[in-house]
């Protein structure tokens, strides 16, 4: 992490900036994988909390395509929160471990957990900071977390304007925020977290043989000619428990939060 505080009272000073740049290409990961496959690794034979996993309703729900689902195949024990009552009590019907908690709370399950997928939620909740520390407080001591959220720079919101007609750039409309990368180490820095990866699989979905090839071979010279963010249409961010000495200060969080 880059304590930018320490360069500059200035959050948009030129040198501190070039900083958290060198500082984010170093911890980059451009992966010849599939999205779902980053995923599924993440969590294989680990103990797994799934936060948001009921994804907005039931019509989701396929036994082959739902991505807890497949996470619950994998782990060694996986365990979903979900605010939605309905949901955890559609899930829980089906056998699985839904517990119906807000993810933005001070409350706690009472277990740890050594990996937290939190797939395409801090988007959607108004306090983002307490989605970590509700995160945080059921990581293990050597855990990790793995955060997706729309990228904000993707060429697609662009054209969704033009071919909607609209005169405005529209996001889902449930969503609160978009969380570009620099949003990301900030909020991971007030969490007491430290963002130790920016994950890219090149594959969204999965191919074989020649169309895997080709699909790689395209994607991969793409990156050669265009910046990284205009390639990608979703952020991957890793996350985990800092070394004490990079852990902010209660009273740092404070002052910057005012």
């Amino acid at each position: 992490m880059i304590e930018w505080r320490s360069l500059s009272s200035d959050p948009t000073n030129r040198a501190a900036t070039m900083r958290m740049d060198e500082f984010l290409r170093s911890i980059t990961r451009v992966e010849r994988v599939t999205r779902m496959d980053m995923i599924l690794d993440f969590c294989r034979g680990q103990d797994v909390l799934d936060i948001g996993a009921g994804e907005h309703d039931v019509a989701f729900y396929s036994e082959e395509g739902w991505e807890h689902g497949r996470i619950v195949r994998v782990a060694k024990k996986a365990v979903a929160v979900e605010i939605n009552p309905e949901l955890c009590a559609h899930y829980k019907a089906k056998g699985f471990d839904f517990r119906c908690v807000d993810a933005t709370s001070d409350a706690d399950l009472g277990e740890r957990f050594d990996r937290v997928f939190i797939g395409d939620v801090i988007e959607h909740v108004n306090d983002p900071v307490a989605l970590l520390a509700f995160t945080k407080r059921h990581l293990k001591p050597d855990g990790r977390i793995l955060l997706t959220t729309p990228n904000p720079f993707a060429p697609r919101f662009r054209r969704h304007r033009s071919e909607r007609h609209t005169r405005y750039v529209m996001a889902n409309l449930e969503h609160t925020r978009w969380v570009s990368i620099s949003n990301m180490h900030e909020l991971a820095w007030r969490a007491g977290l430290q963002l130790s990866a920016l994950r890219w699989p090149l594959l969204k979905k999965p191919k074989t043989g020649l169309a895997r090839t080709l699909a790689l071979f395209g994607k991969e010279c793409l990156l050669a000619i265009a910046p990284i963010e205009d390639v990608f249409v979703e952020y991957a961010f890793e996350l985990a428990q800092p070394r004490e000495s990079r852990s902010p200060k209660a009273s740092d969080v404070a002052k910057s939060a005012a």
